[in-house]
């Protein structure tokens, strides 16, 4: 009897035990859970701050379809303080409306972000003229005119952030149906395929979402070499840029490693340099973004001929503007 006792206790001691191993990984999975949930509320807010710039084209594809779940939705809260903050600033005399001429400061901060990752064309995209960009604007500003109070017909010449707020969420709304989880993850990252083909469709045109994601991509070279926060580039961060632009096609096999290309760290350096002051005949010693960005994307669209491609460099797209349309039309 004596050793069933025994049994018995330990018995119940190992169902004690147990069910506190349970028990802890219970807490444990619910504390892991709540962290995750923790940082992707932090990384919505990031999305919707300053620090925007920053995101991947994953994050932005994430914040918009949470943003649509609800009100009640951390992203749909971020949502609604950037679309905030993009009407006030538009708001240039403080009087809580917008006006038609603040109205086109309005739209071009809201597009900020899905053209940043080529889910919104730009205005030279959409418009040929300025002219026809003041007219498209100006039919959408009179529609969300508010109607004056005690009257049916007579409008008000301005804009509510109520109705600006109803307006960009219903937008966002229907363009976000056309989102594809495929969309989620730049093409740069995926496969060598994807990679081959991104690389074609953002050579062929400046106006393909692909360049504008290449654009970013290779801003962000730019700015990871520019240590000194100087918005300059000087020879020893240049042969870090290379080094930094470089990882994307190594990794799936377009671009040699450089101990195929060379035979010394000197000889590397070197042949950098040489391309670093063919881009900066003046001998200032550094070179600016837009240089940069010639120089990578002239690189890449030359290449592309070994691909099956002619290997041109696409025009640049000429800029719009609005101080024109206004000095015309004003």
């Amino acid at each position: 009897s004596s050793t069933a006792l025994a049994d018995s206790a330990c018995r119940l001691l190992s169902d004690v035990q147990a069910a506190h191993e349970r028990e802890v990984e219970e807490l444990w999975k619910a504390q892991a859970a709540e962290i995750e949930e923790l940082k992707r509320r932090l990384s919505c807010v990031e999305l919707a701050d300053t620090s925007m710039f920053k995101q991947e084209k994953r994050q932005f594809f994430g914040f918009v379809k949470g943003a649509l779940k609800g009100k009640e939705s951390p992203e749909y809260k971020q949502l609604y303080h950037y679309l905030l903050k993009c009407f006030t600033d538009a708001d240039n005399n403080f009087d809580g409306r917008v006006g038609f001429k603040e109205f086109e400061m309005l739209i071009e901060a809201a597009a900020f972000l899905p053209r940043r990752f080529g889910y919104a064309p730009s205005t030279p995209e959409l418009y040929k003229t300025d002219w026809e960009r003041l007219q498209a604007r100006m039919t959408l500003f009179n529609a969300l005119k508010i109607t004056s109070e005690g009257s049916r017909e007579r409008k008000e010449e301005f804009i509510t952030f109520a109705k600006w707020l109803e307006y960009a969420v219903g937008h966002i709304a229907e363009k976000a149906k056309s989102l594809q989880d495929s969309d989620m993850q730049g093409r740069l990252e995926t496969s060598k395929e994807d990679f081959r083909a991104f690389v074609i469709a953002a050579a062929k045109s400046r106006h393909s979402r692909e360049y504008k994601e290449l654009y970013h991509f290779v801003l962000k070279c730019f700015t990871d070499a520019d240590t000194d926060l100087d918005g300059l580039i000087d020879l020893n961060s240049f042969q870090s840029l290379i080094d930094i632009a470089v990882i994307a096609p190594r990794r799936f096999g377009f671009a040699p490693q450089s101990s195929d290309m060379y035979t010394s760290e000197e000889q590397k350096f070197e042949a950098r340099a040489k391309i670093f002051r063919s881009l900066d005949p003046g001998g200032t010693g550094y070179i600016d973004f837009d240089t940069w960005l010639h120089y990578i994307y002239t690189h890449i669209c030359e290449k592309t001929a070994f691909l099956g491609e002619s290997g041109a460099v696409p025009a640049i797209v000429a800029a719009s503007s609005a101080d024109s349309t206004y000095s015309r039309s004003f």
